[in-house]
């Protein structure tokens, strides 16, 4: 088994899907950070635990949903594709890592984020000898195959019915642990609940400051806001002055929760804006929507100061970029002004660091007990 070199190719696209989805999304849910962290890394980390490597990915999305490159793991690629020749590519990808040396290629559509036992799953098709082999759980079948790299043919008829069919008879391996079928904005929900629940190998992306919270870096925790446990408070995000994150919430980086608003068993999706003055609950918000998971039902959001988009680390960026470059014009024509440059938001203004006396008080995560459901505006101060 030692000897054996195992690959993996994972796929991510979006398949037509009559299903109602409570907040479509722009790119495949896989692409989507959760606690900090797409599950397409996440599969990659698991991947790599499991001995596995390298690994290539095969996208069909827009280039700004990629996983940023600083954040790649040593052998690990990704690829772009278009929705048209998506399997095409994925086909020809195949033969690529199996020339260059594989015995063994995990094919992997997320698709599902399962957290399969892949060192095991190979072992089991090595000694049974198969030509491919395919994971089960709880008798529903996973886009997850094992490949003898040399059975070109039979990886080929894989591609070609986009994983629903295999010219040969798969033996089945049969996995027991954590599986999320990550089809919709309910299923990214509920995988943040699992990984902040601890009910996954994985887990947040971010230093436990306290237990159940999870604070990523460059984070801004006014003094009077409150983290209850369990919660994630991701990169570069911004938590109001007496705002409330608790019950399972995570809160991606970038985004803005304003001052004053409680969030409650949500998710705030990457660089999304939460107004001041709000109870959110039950809810995903981004995209300038509001799904509410259990009616649900999708709001969208046409007042920019309820709920939009936050984005502070571009903004900061540029009028930093402009200063210098005004200040090294000026300095060339040999002036001595300062030029004018506009003045910060009060809200890009760094928050100070997290306090030590955040609330932190575990409570149960996403129970059923209150009847909070979209999120609305209070006029009766801090009830």
């Amino acid at each position: 088994m030692s000897a054996l070199d195992i690959r993996a190719l994972v796929l991510v696209n979006t398949e037509p899907s009559f299903k109602y989805d409570p907040l479509p999304l722009a790119a495949p849910a896989a692409l989507y950070d959760v606690a900090g962290q797409s599950p397409l890394l996440r599969l990659v980390a698991h991947l790599r635990r499991c001995g596995v490597s390298p690994v290539t990915a095969v996208i069909a999305a827009e280039r700004s949903f990629f996983p940023p490159k600083s954040s790649w793991p040593s052998h690990f690629e990704c690829r772009s594709s278009l929705d048209s020749n998506f399997w095409q590519t994925a086909e020809a990808t195949f033969d690529e890592v199996a020339q260059s040396g594989a015995s063994l290629v995990l094919l992997i559509r997320l698709g599902a984020y399962a957290e399969v036992e892949f060192e095991k799953m190979a072992q089991a098709h090595a000694e049974r000898h198969c030509r491919v082999s395919q994971a089960f759980c709880a008798d529903q079948a996973l886009e997850i195959f094992c490949v003898t790299a040399s059975r070109r043919n039979d990886a080929a008829s894989l591609f070609r019915s986009r994983f629903q069919e295999c010219r040969n008879q798969c033996p089945e391996f049969i996995h027991t642990g954590y599986m999320n079928p990550l089809a919709d904005a309910r299923d990214l929900r509920q995988l943040g609940i699992d990984i902040l629940t601890l009910q996954t190998k994985t887990r947040p992306c971010g230093n436990e400051v306290r237990p159940g919270v999870w604070i990523a870096p460059d984070v801004g925790i006014d003094p009077t806001a409150r983290v209850i446990a369990p919660a994630f408070i991701g990169t570069s995000a911004r938590v109001g002055a007496g705002a409330v994150v608790t019950r399972c919430t995570a809160i991606e980086h970038g985004a803005r929760v304003d001052c004053g608003t409680v969030v409650e068993n949500s998710t705030v999706l990457a660089s999304a804006y939460v107004g001041a003055g709000l109870d959110l609950a039950h809810s995903v918000v981004g995209m300038g929507r509001i799904a509410n998971l259990r009616r649900n039902t999708t709001v969208e959001v046409a007042d920019h100061n309820l709920i939009g988009h936050s984005p502070a680390r571009g903004l900061r960026k540029l009028l930093r970029l402009t200063e210098e470059f005004l200040s090294s014009l000026s300095a060339k024509l040999g002036r001595e002004t300062t030029p004018e440059t506009p003045a910060p938001l009060p809200a890009l203004e760094p928050a100070p660091p997290v306090p030590d006396v955040l609330n932190v008080t575990p409570e149960t995560p996403a129970g059923d007990n209150k009847d909070a459901e979209m999120a609305g505006v209070r006029t009766d101060g801090d009830q």
